[in-house]
């Protein structure tokens, strides 16, 4: 999956009503559907679709809004926050040199502009961004995963307070008693019940932004007879990047 990683280290970027607001303004539509256009399915959860062993499901809760609906709800948890029309937020937004990457952190700078967030944006080479994000050298940052396996812990356990790949530091014991009691879990049901309490938790604290799940384009040499395949099929991975 692509998301945007947030340093909940560096107030006040560790209040849950910034980080809500951040995702409320991200347009993730507008991203997949008219600046990209690769046909990837925009993000609202942790976990991609189609996870083996894993019901889904979850959801941010506003999902189902409309996009004013959601900059109008940002707005107010901004002004909750201390930051309106003559008070804007200040931060940085660090991404690497690729093309598609500066068309979104264009993108992403205008929606935060409409909830009284100004973002400079910073890019660097893609080596020093990741070191940037593993030493926590950042306030933003693009980020990215690929599934190791084909199960919902490999996403989930990204946020785990002790992994190596929690560069925001998210840090949240019921969402871990969750996830340990999944991996202690037996019953295939129960265990992937338990993964899906994990990624509600999480999903109420709004760690990253998620943005969408990434699909890989797979080209393939027709074959005679029945057997032959149409060359260039998109095909979603259990993982995203």
């Amino acid at each position: 999956m692509s998301y945007v990683d947030i340093n909940e280290k560096r107030p006040p970027l560790n209040d849950v009503r910034l980080r809500e607001a951040l995702n409320l303004a991200y347009d993730r539509e507008t991203v997949t559907q008219k600046v990209l256009r690769f046909g990837e399915p925009p993000a609202y959860s942790l976990v991609p679709a189609n996870i083996a062993n894993f019901p889904g499901g979850a959801r941010m809760d506003f999902a189902r809004l409309a996009y004013p609906a959601r900059i109008a709800k940002a707005r107010a948890l901004m002004a909750a926050l201390g930051f309106g029309p003559d008070n804007h937020f200040r931060t940085t937004f660090e991404t690497t040199g690729e093309p598609d990457q500066r068309r979104i952190a264009a993108v992403l700078q205008a929606m935060l502009k409409q909830v009284y967030v100004d973002i400079d944006i910073a890019i660097t080479d893609e080596n020093i961004h990741y070191r940037s994000l593993q030493q926590g050298q950042f306030d933003l940052a693009s980020a990215s995963w690929f599934a190791d396996f084909n199960d919902a812990s490999n996403f989930l356990d990204l946020l785990r307070h002790d992994s190596g790949n929690n560069n925001g530091k998210y840090d949240n014991p019921k969402f871990e008693v969750a996830l340990d009691a999944a991996q202690n879990e037996p019953d295939a049901k129960k265990r992937g019940d338990l993964l899906l309490a994990a990624e509600k938790i999480a999903l109420a604290d709004f760690p990253w932004i998620p943005t969408r799940f990434r699909m890989t384009r797979i080209l393939s040499t027709p074959m005679s007879g029945a057997g032959s395949r149409t060359a260039g099929r998109p095909t979603a991975r259990a993982g995203c990047g």
